[in-house]
């Protein structure tokens, strides 16, 4: 069998907008309206603001748009706008079994590199889709490996999809395709260890996967040379950051079954596997009526890696985004959840009190059908008795609610008639003469 690299680089440069049905096509288009608000509501947040001022202080030609700022290298435009993709955690998850959320890495990528070059929407369509019918195969094939060894796969496998998106509108041959993969390989990192500290450094890991991959592909352009054994090698990328992995997920059905389909929108800016336990608290304080000071014990089932995440009290809002005892008693005290809770109610001592009373544990049954389903048990005790809820899988998101969605984080920079028009000049993007005719309405 050819090396992987060479098989991905073939699909990639012989990838045409003409190739996938109008509903593939439509979802891309969701999921860079998704990542563009995720940029926009979190561009006032303290890790968005202080990697925007590295990329002013590191100036250069104004080839691409920082958004809700000015115009900066491609490769700093991808950095910043990255990390704003990342930094409210709202961004989307990839294609079971998968780890990583694709759109923060992939479409800053993909944006910088088609403002730079000024192609159309077509080819913007067909670079974000190579960049997640890539990176999405690339991280079901090292999962759970990486997350077993302590990498964040956003950071890992993100720079492959990234790489994709911006080669391909870079117009890179097959050659050059392979090289800016094994290029983009021996970049990839991101360490789990955030899990624990609460620091800023995961919101970064999009921003660098972003930044990379388009350096990988500017320098493979250029003539730059990588492993074209980058992910099956002794020292390519799966071995060296999975401990477990599965190469045939690499190239199933690579061409037949668009991974995009599967990807997943997110209701709340927390880890896509709290906003079930979330979901399900809400209805059973809806349904019952009671308050937090009610309830006597909490109890939330899940699989056994989300389960892991066991701190009762949170010390940063990282921690409130990604520990579902924290997040489920945010819910609670404050009866909703969206994104700002997170950032401001981790501290009230309802939710200490609320997070100290919940246990959370590895549920077999939900474990039995993990990954290919997200099962969720929630049994909330009150003084008037027992209620609980159990849900096998999640419910897919409408795309009015992603565009309700991308209304909402904006709103804190844009007024409402730009953002009614970015939501129409994205849902026909492939009528855009030049991509840049969309960057206007960030200003």
């Amino acid at each position: 069998m050819d090396e992987y690299s060479k098989v991905f680089a073939e699909y990639v440069v012989n990838l045409r907008y003409e190739d996938p049905s109008p509903e593939v096509i439509e979802k891309t288009k969701m999921h860079l309206l998704d990542t563009l608000g995720n940029i926009l509501g979190a561009h006032e947040m303290p890790w968005s603001q202080m990697v925007i001022n590295v990329v002013r202080q590191m100036k250069g030609e104004p080839q691409s748009t920082v958004v809700g700022d000015g115009r900066y290298p491609m490769i700093t435009a991808a950095l910043a706008n990255g990390t704003m993709a990342h930094g409210i955690d709202a961004d989307d998850s990839g294609a079971r079994p998968s780890w990583a959320h694709p759109g923060s890495c992939i479409v800053p990528a993909a944006y910088a590199a088609a403002e730079a070059e000024r192609v159309d929407g077509r080819r913007l369509i067909t670079a974000l889709l190579a960049g997640y019918e890539v990176g999405c195969r690339v991280d079901s094939a090292a999962y759970p490996g990486l997350r077993d060894r302590g990498f964040h796969a956003t950071g890992v496998v993100g720079t492959i999809g990234a790489a994709a998106a911006a080669g391909k509108i870079l117009g890179l041959d097959e050659g050059q395709m392979v090289n800016a993969f094994g290029l983009a390989g021996t970049q990839a990192a991101g360490l789990d260890e955030w899990l624990f500290s609460g620091d800023m450094s995961k919101r970064l890991h999009a921003g660098k996967a972003a930044m990379n991959g388009v350096l990988a592909a500017l320098l493979a352009r250029e003539g730059y040379t990588g492993p074209s054994t980058v992910f099956e090698g002794k020292y390519g990328l799966l071995n060296t950051h999975a401990g477990g992995y599965d190469p045939g997920r690499l190239t199933e059905k690579l061409g037949e079954e668009y991974k995009v389909l599967s990807c997943k929108f997110k209701p709340y800016a927390c880890c896509h596997e709290l906003c079930p336990p979330i979901r399900l608290a809400l209805e059973v304080q809806r349904r019952h009526g009671f308050k937090p000071e009610d309830v006597e014990k909490i109890r939330i089932g899940l699989n056994h890696i989300t389960a892991e995440n066991q701190l009762k009290e949170a010390e940063t809002p990282l921690h409130a985004q990604n520990h579902p005892a924290v997040a489920v008693a945010i819910a609670l005290v404050e009866g909703k959840v969206f994104m700002k809770e997170f950032f401001e109610s981790y501290r009230d001592p309802r939710v200490v009190e609320l997070g100290r009373k919940t246990e959370v544990y590895a549920d077999p049954e939900i474990d039995s059908t993990f990954p290919s389903k997200i099962g969720t048990r929630l049994e909330i005790t009150t003084r008037y008795g027992r209620h609980s809820m159990f849900e096998e899988d999640k419910p897919p998101i409408p795309y009015s609610f992603v565009e309700e969605k991308f209304a909402a984080l904006s709103s804190t920079l844009l007024p409402g008639e730009k953002i009614e028009r970015i939501i129409g000049v994205v849902k026909g993007l492939e009528k855009l003469g030049d991509v840049n005719q969309l960057s206007e309405h960030f200003s």
